[in-house]
């Protein structure tokens, strides 16, 4: 599958690695184009065990590349894996403005699109974030209808730091939040090799457990 992945900090770059070795064709999209450039030379842009390798062997056979181009990387995928930053605020709140300006951006690029295209969250982000914003900034970007024109799911990731390529191939469990089932089947058909339960349910649902699931991990 053709996928790109927009973030290439820690969660993205390592879906982006591993997602490749797995045999998909991954674009990773980055504003920052010293991380881009690092992807395409086949060096990691984060500290991590077993990444770099996973990176340059990817690269090195044609699966991995990276760009700052947004609409190459839409134009050229089927699957858009939105791993963005949403820092914490004072008030404890977390920021969704760069989920927002990327989904935007997809949106404008959706809209020039015949087939269809499905958009995943893998960020962290508070319950109703996809319905107040994500598919707002989509729909109002393409110009179409979620549902029915394209397509959109919360994948949200379990991985650790240190241990996150171990973490990404053993999950304890593959969460897909879904608007359809068409998107949800082929969000659950890139993980289809993993050994893990798969959770299919709402959108909202799957946005509480992964809050739920950090709440649990803070105790």
């Amino acid at each position: 599958m053709n996928i790109s992945v927009f973030g290439l900090g820690y969660v993205g770059t390592v879906s982006a690695a591993c997602l490749a070795k797995e045999g998909h064709i991954v674009i990773g999209v980055d504003p920052v184009a010293i991380k881009a450039d690092m992807i395409n030379r086949g060096e990691t842009p984060i500290i991590e065990k077993q990444i770099g390798e996973i990176i340059k062997s990817g690269v090195d056979n044609g699966r991995l590349s990276a760009t700052t181009n947004a609409s190459q990387a839409v134009a050229n995928s089927e699957i858009s894996l939105v791993c963005v930053g949403t820092p914490s605020q004072t008030n404890g709140d977390l920021d969704t403005s760069f989920v927002q300006r990327v989904c935007e951006h997809i949106g404008t690029q959706i809209k020039n699109k015949n087939a269809r295209h499905v958009v995943v969250i893998r960020s962290t982000i508070l319950p109703g974030t996809i319905k107040n914003i994500v598919i707002p900034a989509l729909e109002a970007g393409s110009g179409k209808i979620v549902g029915q024109d394209f397509g959109v799911c919360n994948n949200p990731e379990f991985l650790r730091e240190g241990t996150a390529v171990y973490d990404f191939y053993n999950p304890p469990k593959t969460v897909i939040g879904e608007t359809d089932a068409i998107s949800g089947d082929l969000v659950a058909s890139i993980y289809g090799k993993l050994d893990a339960p798969v959770i299919r349910t709402s959108i909202e649902v799957a946005e509480m457990i992964k809050y739920v699931d950090n709440v649990w991990h803070a105790l």
